[in-house]
């Protein structure tokens, strides 16, 4: 997520280390995996929330600031700037995260350990495939929103032992549709920059429109999922509230411009929705 250059403000400080730093998005899995908890309603399991957040920050970290990816000099110059200027922050931020998360899986049950070092090779080999598109022969989006999907979704129910039964697919599918939006608009508005670098991944040919109707399918067919999942016994008002997220997404497709940085930091944002229903849950109890 890149900050125009028009605005000083959020290009230096904290306002830009919030922006810049990949802590942000180890904050919106967070925000997923305590949105499960809630709807479910089982116990929240502390040391899976925050290998959860220290995993998903690492990745991220590793994606754009270690690979230091060409794309990113066009697609995110003010990112580009403000790494080259906390290498020191960088650094002891990622040995933190190093030391936190593998605290945490000393805590953690052994079926829950081979999910999180499944979700572990994905993440890595697309840091390994950086610029190179998705797996398997899927487009990078896909992936990355099952990836998404699962440690979000799957993850909490496996470690707290819920069988994954088809309310547990349906919830999964839910959660993908509603996240691959967000990885489509953002893999589009790269797509100078990944030509520029010689890249090819599939939103270079890709126009706004199908871009948005794309998004919108998705959003429907994560609709679908939810009132499959909802069918199936989930509280009615917390299902509602939840699908809210799926609206504001909408929003975000049709009612903002995908090439401006602000419609993407937005975007994450919404992926953080399922934190509201999750609090609505417990304050219910």
């Amino acid at each position: 997520m890149a900050i125009p250059h028009s605005d000083p403000a959020l290009r230096t400080g904290i306002g830009a280390a919030c922006v810049h730093d990949p802590a942000l998005v180890g904050g919106v899995a967070v925000a997923l995996m305590l949105g499960t908890y809630g709807l479910f309603g089982v116990p929240v399991d502390l040391p899976l929330v925050v290998a959860g957040f220290c995993g998903t920050t690492l990745t991220y970290l590793f994606d754009r600031v270690w690979a230091d990816p060409p794309e990113d000099r066009v697609n995110r110059p003010a990112r580009v700037a403000w790494v080259r200027a906390h290498p020191r922050w960088l650094a002891a931020e990622a040995g933190l995260l190093f030391a936190l998360g593998g605290a945490m899986g000393l805590y953690l049950a052994p079926t829950t350990l081979v999910w999180v070092g499944a979700l572990g090779m994905v993440a890595g080999l697309h840091v390994v495939r950086q610029g190179q598109g998705g797996l398997g022969g899927m487009p990078k989006p896909v992936v990355l929103a099952g990836a998404w999907a699962v440690g979000g979704a799957l993850l909490p129910l496996v470690d707290a032992g819920r069988p994954l039964g088809l309310e547990a697919l349906l919830f999964c599918g839910y959660r993908g549709g509603f996240i691959l939006p967000n990885l489509l608009l953002a893999d589009w508005a790269d797509r100078k920059g990944d030509a520029a670098a010689g890249l090819t991944p599939w939103a270079v040919g890709w126009t706004a429109r199908q871009v948005r109707w794309t998004a919108t399918a998705s959003l429907l067919l994560a609709a679908a999922a939810a009132g499959g999942w909802g069918a199936l016994g989930a509280p009615l008002l917390l299902v509602v509230l939840d699908a809210v997220g799926l609206l504001l997404m909408a929003g975000v497709v049709w009612g903002l411009e995908p090439t401006q940085p602000r419609t993407l930091l937005l975007a994450d944002l919404v992926v953080a929705w399922p934190l509201v229903p999750a609090v609505v849950a417990w304050m219910s109890l």
